[in-house]
């Protein structure tokens, strides 16, 4: 009784493997996705706010400008000096330069809420309200201060007003003061003071913010002292909760940074903080979002892609029983297969198939190692003598030891009758040997003979015969065969075998077929001539099928080598350079001419090759600086150890490129030289009014096109554009850095048509010289500022 395995337990394993592989990467994807697209979303929501803060804080320090640009021209004008400074004031003077600012300042700029003219001698300030000599006590008790007051900087504060006995009412503005001088007490001596609307800038934030409305978004800026600027009195409590978170994490790590984000608990709610810095005011923008507002989508996002996981598990489980039923079909037949057919096998109980499957490989081993002894045995080998003999000296074969052959050794082969010989090679004998052991390799071969066999034995008589110099010898008995059809028979049936030695074995072989002897007698003749015709592999290829009737015109082909023509154009490619043409070359020289000629002479052909390729070598280097390496020795070496002319072709071409990627190499190292070479004349020699492309050409003993060609090349831009980019650049220096006059500078950098330059100037830098200068020095001023 045969063993048998545990019934279908390998099924279950495969289906355990099918599943953890399908479902480990999909849960991993899952958690990966969830914290990447939570991440994302972050992320993304951030970069929204920065663009809204960064607009916010764009309108805050524009509106800075604009208080500031408004205060410089107001305060320098003749009327307003005059009411500020002056101990007698004309009041009529004074309500006429209260209206003009009111009308051409305050009338125009809704950021302005009203202006004071402050007249530090008579201790009285006038205003664009309209109570003319209106009390604004914060301002008062900020001039009582004693306190150096900063200039034209934003100065938060509430103006007072009262609207009854006891209430009052309070507006929120922003206060900046011009003044030149102070007396013994830090007070100005006069001084303009613009109150900018807060509520403006607070409607102008929520407008910006309009979009988030709908998620309860709120924004509020905080003052260098961490108080806000503008409470909105709706929102007062959720302000006052924000800046105190803020300035909970405000411990060093965010103030330090300009802008940023972190999330936190505010009034029992989750919210997204961002905050950005504003350089111009001291003030910080705070901006908080209801975190499950932003995250809303992304929730139903989880929800759904975790309804689609499920579902896509639940399809994998389905998958992976229907995988593995189809993984483990051929696996079950076969060992219905084998339990059916190896019963030679002891009734050991295996614990699954695979360990059955192993136990009976095993067995198999050993059937094949007894095999081996037994065709080790005098029978196998008197029959190995015999079949050798017969084919490598037919003629001393008697009729008696045919007549014993047959009837004690099991020969089924005729001595009278027709015979043909087919010399097997298998491909790539090197990676062949290499691949397998001797044992595997023997096995290998045995197999190639056994399928071979089997093939022909249904048509032919046929022995085989492993040969000790790497082929197999087939033999076969043709007398029942129609000739007119016989060696399409044979190719028929090699062809066949190829198919399955390759597909079982992967391994390829190569056939030649020797023409029909009239007997065996005559078998020799046709070996040696099969043998060494079988050689022409390194022309037709591998896996080939050859005949007398396939190389017939390369052996009687006379030729010797190839053209002439051919050698000088592949030369003359390589020296230039030119790959398409070397490539195109060498092909017609291998399969338009060398795979016409006769064996002995496509080595010879080769060797004129090779040695065409070292005298060019020498040739080149020469002229080189970095000599070509090329180890022609070692190349004749693998050229006569390839199997085939494609080998051949391909480790020339190899060869033909590197000299092509070093002569390329080397070209561009010398258009390297050149171009570095143009530039440093022109820096040396700019102020020479001679200095052109030509002149250039002159100095380098080369043509002006050249010239030009190599230049554009390396700087993708004219040799006259350098020149006039580097004299442009030189009369910016002397511009900016001395008080040369403009004809001494054109005598500097060698121009002497002065419209040109200036012609020239503009369109590279867009303004005329003196403009140019004088935006440099506005730029420098402000920098200084």
């Amino acid at each position: 009784m045969p063993a048998h395995p545990k019934k279908r337990s390998y099924l279950w394993k495969i289906y355990q493997w099918i599943t953890l592989a399908m479902m480990l990467p999909l849960i991993l994807f899952a958690l990966i996705a969830f914290v990447k697209v939570e991440q994302a979303v972050l992320d993304n929501e951030y970069q929204a706010n920065k663009k809204i803060l960064y607009q916010v804080k764009y309108n805050i320090t524009f509106l800075d400008e604009m208080i500031v640009n408004s205060i410089l021209s107001m305060y320098y004008s003749p009327g307003i000096s005059h009411l500020i400074f002056n101990n007698h004031v004309d009041f009529e003077e004074m309500l006429n330069e209260v209206n003009k600012i009111k009308t051409s300042h305050v009338g125009i700029n809704p950021f302005i809420h009203s202006i004071y003219l402050y007249n530090g001698t008579t201790k009285t300030y006038y205003t664009t309200r309209d109570e003319l000599l209106f009390k604004d006590v914060s301002f008062e008790t900020m001039l009582q201060s004693k306190q150096e007051l900063p200039k034209l900087k934003p100065l938060p504060r509430k103006i007072e007003y009262s609207i009854g006995s006891d209430k009052k009412r309070y507006e929120n503005v922003i206060t900046y003061l011009m003044y030149d001088f102070q007396d013994d007490f830090n007070q100005p001596e006069g001084a303009l003071v613009v109150n900018a609307s807060t509520e403006w800038l607070l409607k102008n934030i929520k407008d910006i913010n309009m979009v988030d409305a709908k998620r309860q978004d709120k924004i509020i800026i905080l003052d260098d002292q961490s108080e806000i600027v503008g409470k909105d009195l709706d929102d007062a409590q959720l302000q006052e909760a924000l800046k105190a978170v803020y300035q909970q994490h405000d411990n060093g790590s965010v103030s330090s940074e300009k802008t940023g984000y972190f999330t936190d608990d505010i009034q029992g709610k989750k919210y997204l903080i961002t905050y950005t810095y504003v350089d111009e005011m001291n003030w910080t923008l705070v901006k908080a979002q209801i975190y499950d507002e932003v995250f809303r989508k992304i929730n139903i996002l989880k929800y759904t892609l975790l309804v689609i996981i499920v579902a896509i598990m639940i399809m994998a489980l389905m998958a992976s029983i229907f995988i593995s039923q189809k993984i483990y079909k051929p696996i079950g037949n076969l060992v219905k297969h084998v339990v059916s057919n190896v019963s030679e096998m002891g009734p050991s109980y295996e614990k699954d198939e695979i360990s059955y499957l192993n136990n009976a490989y095993q067995f198999s081993i050993e059937q094949l190692k007894q095999y081996k002894l037994e065709k080790q045995s005098d029978r196998e080998i008197l029959k190995t003598y015999f079949l050798r003999k017969l084919i490598i000296d037919s003629r001393s074969v008697t009729d008696d030891e045919f007549v014993k052959a047959i009837s004690e050794l099991g020969v089924s082969l005729s001595q009278y009758e027709p015979g043909i010989v087919c010399i097997v090679k298998v491909d790539n004998r090197t990676q062949f040997e290499q691949m397998f052991s001797h044992f595997d390799r023997d096995l290998v071969v045995y197999g190639i003979m056994n399928i071979s066999l089997e093939i022909f034995a249904e048509t032919f008589n046929v022995e085989a015969v492993e040969m000790k110099n790497d082929h197999i010898a087939f033999i076969l008995n043709t007398a029942d065969t129609d000739k007119k059809d016989l060696h399409c028979d044979i190719t028929r049936l090699w062809s066949m075998a190829q198919g399955y030695i390759s597909r079982y074995y992967k391994v390829s072989m190569s056939i030649y077929i020797s023409d029909v002897s009239e007997s065996l007698r005559d078998l020799t003749e046709k070996y040696d001539e099969a043998l060494n015709n079988s050689v022409y592999r390194l022309l037709f290829g591998k896996s080939c099928i050859l005949s007398n009737h396939i190389t017939r015109a390369n052996t009687n082909n006379g030729q010797v080598g190839y053209s002439a023509s051919l050698d000088k154009k592949l030369v003359d490619s390589l020296k230039s350079g030119n790959a398409l043409s070397t490539e195109g070359t060498l092909n017609k020289i291998f399969f338009d001419e060398i795979a016409k000629l006769s064996y002995n002479n496509v080595f010879l052909a080769v060797i004129h090759l090779v040695n065409t390729l070292k005298e060019m070598t020498k040739e080149m280097n020469r002229a080189r600086l970095e000599p070509l390496q090329i180890n022609f020795n070692l190349l004749s070496q693998q050229l006569f150890s390839s199997e085939t002319l494609q080998e051949q072709h391909d480790t020339i071409l190899q060869i033909c490129r590197h000299v092509l990627l070093k002569t390329e190499r080397a070209e561009t190292d010398k258009h390297a030289i050149i171009a570095n070479t143009i530039v440093e004349l022109i820096h040396a020699d700019y102020s020479n009014p001679a200095m052109c492309l030509q002149f250039v050409a002159d100095k380098l003993n080369l043509s002006a096109k050249q010239v030009s060609k190599t230049f554009n090349s390396q700087y993708a831009r004219s040799v006259a554009d350098y020149i006039n980019d580097v004299r442009l650049e030189k009369a910016t220096e002397w511009l900016q850095n001395s008080n040369l006059n403009m004809k001494d500078i054109l005598q500097k950098i060698g121009l002497e048509n002065e419209s040109y330059f200036y012609k020239l100037f503009k369109k590279k830098y867009g303004v005329p010289p003196k403009e140019y200068v004088l935006n440099k020095q506005l730029k420098e001023i402000r920098k200084l500022e």
